[in-house]
């Protein structure tokens, strides 16, 4: 060989050599990361082998046919006991979707919440476009509406009391008033006044009273036909009109003091039953009732058969005919006949709503009546009044009728009339299932108002929402035994129950074995070529020294001639 051809040939080698060295680096650089690839896979096949899912478990058996989602928590129904679970933020904001918080931006509640429950009527906006959003139907918006908002839901309550209220008038009341009958009651007076009080004749009873003050006595016969009604309207058991029912006492001898008399018209044996006729129909089921009730008894006994009548000024050894020449307030004294004598029709609001009359002539002939039906008008105007006013306030914020002892209604002794308006439990029946679905909801409401809302559509993706919950970005916030709300940790809750997830992990496995197995070929064929560069490599660098040693024994033959 010559000089020139061995030295291309060298060159041509070392080209070779470099190519295949090069090519071998690059192999040995994707073995690399083929083994970077099945550590990571291993790893994830590893992780796989920890997945989990979440499923709600209300019976605490071990269901998995139920995985959690956001509708089970925020959808009323048995699997929630009609009670929100909600998810909520770091900061204890409610999580909704784009229904619920176009309800919400609806309602007027802020994202940072209103600090504070708000009223009836926001809530019921809030009801009304869950029904707009079409969360709930019409029929549910309508009963929800219907009930009183529940205030306390969430916060210590979990109920909602149906009281089926209906605003009525007196007219109407006085209807109901007429399935009362009185007989027995009015009977019980007749022989309390006969029976069990002394000093008394047998005259005293149970009177109709017309407009010239004339008494007439009803007999015990027609005590059985007359109702409620007719004692509040003046009416008969006919329907006609009288000026009303009194109750008169009449003095055996004439000659003892005021007790006498008054004690008797202020025993609860006249009026308990009497009272509790009305309480049975006026009564509704709200706290604002109960108080306008005990009220309308306490001024009722106060102010109308007070018990002053044993005072230094009216002191008990005075005979009634002095106590009542001395204390008369209606009519003049004008010696005629006992029912001209004193107006009971008009005195409940003069002296503590009792009658006090006598007879002219050197021997007092004493009596005492008061006015029946007045009377009860006036235990109901007391109710009416507190029950109307109480809960009002004035442009300063004070109530308008202040309810505490020995308060008095502003509008004074002012009598209901047919238009006064009055509260009443109409007896319509609400079913469970609306009280639970309204109990909901003002939790719900509760909640949002109370510690504010932010939107995010994407809690609606159950793989997002389990995510989330795991990864400790959400939580859930659910009432407890309490009746309020506390926020925890999913794995916390007694009914989030978190199982392997063996789909996953088998899906895993497969996906694992394939991608090593590929990743295993993939070595093996690049450690055949780095085996068979290797094999080249070598071959050409044993060719390359045989070059060139024959390049170097014709240079040297060469120099050895010519130096010849």
């Amino acid at each position: 060989m010559g000089l020139a051809a061995g030295q291309a040939r060298l060159l041509s080698i070392t080209s070779r050599k470099s190519d295949c060295e090069f090519q071998s680096m690059r192999l040995s650089h994707e073995k690399i990361s083929i083994s970077r690839a099945l550590s990571d896979l291993s790893n994830e096949y590893e992780n796989s082998l920890n997945q989990s899912k979440l499923y709600y478990d209300y019976y605490g058996n071990g269901d998995t046919s139920t995985p959690l989602s956001y509708n089970i928590l925020m959808i009323p129904s048995a699997l929630n006991d009609y009670l929100p679970t909600t998810i909520t933020d770091s900061s204890g904001r409610v999580i909704l979707d784009s229904k619920y918080a176009s309800v919400a931006k609806a309602a007027g509640i802020p994202q940072e919440g209103l600090g504070t429950l708000p009223s009836e009527s926001t809530r019921n906006k809030f009801v009304q476009y869950l029904y707009n959003n079409g969360l709930i139907t019409e029929t549910l918006s309508d009963k929800i509406q219907g009930l009183p908002y529940n205030q306390g839901a969430g916060f210590g309550n979990n109920v909602t009391v149906v009281n089926n209220l209906e605003t009525t008038t007196y007219e109407e009341v006085l209807k109901m008033f007429d399935d009362i009958s009185v007989g027995e009651y009015l009977n019980s007076i007749d022989d309390f006044l006969d029976n069990d009080c002394a000093n008394i004749s047998d005259s005293s009873g149970i009177y109709t009273q017309d407009e010239y003050q004339g008494r007439h006595e009803v007999d015990e016969n027609d005590f059985s036909k007359l109702t409620l009604g007719d004692i509040l309207r003046g009416t008969d058991s006919d329907g006609n009109s009288i000026n009303s029912y009194i109750i008169w006492i009449d003095s055996a001898d004439g000659q003892h003091s005021t007790n006498d008399f008054v004690d008797p018209l202020k025993s609860d044996t006249i009026w308990n039953s009497l009272i509790d006729a009305i309480y049975s129909v006026l009564y509704n089921g709200t706290e604002d009732s109960e108080e306008a009730f005990n009220y309308a008894v306490s001024s009722f006994k106060d102010k109308i058969i007070r018990t002053n009548c044993t005072s230094t000024e009216n002191s008990a050894n005075q005979t009634f005919a002095e106590f009542a020449d001395k204390h008369r307030h209606t009519g003049d004294r004008k010696g005629g006949s006992s029912h001209e004598e004193g107006d009971c029709r008009n005195s409940i609001f003069n002296y503590n709503g009792i009658c006090y009359a006598q007879n002219g002539g050197d021997d007092y002939n004493s009596y005492a009546g008061i006015d029946l039906t007045t009377a009860l008008k006036q235990f109901i105007t007391y109710y009416a009044d507190i029950y109307n006013g109480s809960a009002k306030t004035d442009v300063y914020g004070f109530q308008l009728l202040e309810v505490k002892e020995g308060g008095e209604p502003k509008s004074g002794n002012r009598l209901i009339d047919d238009n006064t308006e009055f509260v009443i439990n109409n007896g319509t029946e609400v079913s469970s299932d609306d009280l639970a679905h309204a109990t909901f909801y003002d939790c719900l409401f509760n909640q949002i108002c109370a510690n504010g809302w932010c939107e995010n559509n994407d809690i609606q993706d159950n793989d997002y929402l389990q995510q989330m919950l795991k990864n400790g970005m959400l939580y859930i916030s659910r009432a407890e035994d309490d009746g309020y709300y506390y926020q925890k940790n999913y794995a916390t809750d007694t009914y989030i129950k978190e199982i392997s997830d063996e789909s996953a992990i088998a899906q895993a496995e497969a996906k694992y074995s394939i991608e090593k197995a590929k990743l295993n070929s993939k070595e093996e064929e690049l450690d055949l070529k780095m085996k068979n560069l290797d094999t080249e490599i070598s071959s050409l660098t044993t060719e390359y020294d045989t070059v060139k040693n024959t390049i170097s024994k014709n240079i040297e033959k060469s120099f050895k001639r010519y130096n010849a």
